[in-house]
């Protein structure tokens, strides 16, 4: 489990800025003021082991997210010099390869991508001096400082293995989608960022056994868990997929109704909710202990009696190793993992969790949760528009 990020030089974050983590873990607070950013910092590394097998160059556009060139990600405060962005990671596990710092600079070979500066595992620099010469010349400082340098090979680093084990949803996840294409690779278990392989996956994978610690009632399947799963959240939900067995046929429908009465829908037909968390529910039931989910705004197109129930769901991937990062706008997100932090029948407690309250002047502060639930240090801001609107009805009511 990632249990430390600090960031330094990258887009918001000028000086180094230390996160603590735990199982769950959320983000909320002002918009524009870091939260992705974090996030992105553990995408970045991830997208970069996934494509190129190595963290010799950073991929700035991949899988996961798509950030432009270097100038777009490095800090451009404006007494801001520094031409090296870092990012280090420690991990809680007991392996002697915890400690993981990466320092990337920009490269001459193209702005969409950076070089690796510097690597230290566990104080170890792993890019190191080669034996062999070069009369290359450099046309700065910096870029001579990386000549006659190679990267010492990471296999035996754990944390490097846990960036090829992430599983990410993002915000702007697809909506309704009734018609899709058939997977050339439907054994893949990638739903993708969008839900754009969702159907596919579920398709081909139906009778997949998710992990026992998952399981609410009925099949032990992930068709029939997402079944369970939605129809609790949302009370009620029922999914179909036709096509699947003709091969004559190269698409696949997709059908859904918010009862289990034999009938099916159009996914335009049943309304927002369902086709926007439903990608949630199917990445995290192919998760596994040790995997990395990140969500945005799980809360979308939700009533609040379904985010807190959604947050249930999220508590029960914590319980089977699943750390989650989830960055979210709603009180009832917040209160959600609270609570499922008091219930005795869910196995985490408040040390479970690790809130980041992010501010108006960039300066993120992390929010402690005692024993009974309770936060102490509350800051100004923090979810209280309900208090300042009802002060608002009470003071202008009295005036009519």
């Amino acid at each position: 489990m990632i249990k430390e990020v600090s960031i330094e030089n990258f887009k918001c974050f000028k000086n180094e800025e230390i996160f603590h983590f735990s199982k769950l873990n959320l983000l909320t607070g002002i918009n524009g003021r870091g939260k992705s950013s974090l996030l992105q910092s553990l995408l970045l590394i991830s997208q970069t082991f996934i494509k190129q097998k190595s963290a010799e160059q950073l991929v700035l556009n991949g899988e996961w997210v798509e950030l432009g060139t270097f100038d777009d990600i490095k800090n451009d405060s404006g007494n801001n010099h520094k031409d090296i962005i870092s990012f280090r990671f420690k991990t809680d596990d007991i392996d002697d390869q915890n400690d993981v710092c990466f320092q990337y600079v920009e490269t001459e070979e193209s702005e969409r991508i950076a070089s690796i500066f510097s690597l230290i595992v566990n104080g170890e620099e792993k890019f190191t001096e080669s034996t062999v010469a070069t009369n290359q010349e450099a046309d700065s400082a910096l870029q001579q400082s990386q000549q006659n340098k190679y990267l010492l090979p990471l296999d035996s680093v754990k944390l490097i293995s846990q960036f090829y084990r992430f599983h990410y949803v993002a915000a702007d996840r697809l909506g309704p989608v009734e018609y899709v294409k058939k997977n050339d690779n439907p054994e893949s278990l990638k739903v993708g960022i969008r839900g754009e392989n969702l159907v596919n996956v579920l398709a081909y994978n139906e009778k997949r056994q998710v992990e026992k610690g998952l399981y609410r009632n009925g099949e032990k399947t992930l068709k029939g868990q997402i079944v369970e799963w939605l129809g609790y959240i949302l009370d009620g939900a029922n999914v179909e997929i036709k096509g699947r067995k003709e091969k004559e046929i190269s698409i696949l429908r997709f059908l859904l109704n918010s009862q289990q009465n034999g009938k099916f829908y159009k996914p335009a037909n049943v309304g927002f909710g369902y086709s926007y968390i439903l990608p949630i529910i199917a990445t995290g039931l192919v998760a596994k202990s040790g995997d990395v989910f990140i969500v945005e705004n799980p809360e979308a197109h939700l009533h609040p009696r379904a985010q807190s129930r959604l947050t249930e769901f999220f508590a029960h991937l914590a319980v089977i190793g699943v750390q989650v990062f989830i960055e979210s706008h709603s009180e009832h997100i917040l209160n959600g993992l609270i609570i499922n932090a008091l219930k005795p029948e869910i196995n985490i407690s408040h040390n479970d969790i690790s809130i980041y309250y992010f501010d108006e002047v960039f300066k993120p502060e992390q929010l402690l949760v005692d024993t009974k639930g309770k936060i102490d240090n509350w800051p100004n801001g923090f979810f209280d528009q309900q208090e300042i609107d009802l002060a608002q009805i009470f003071k202008y009511g009295r005036s009519l």
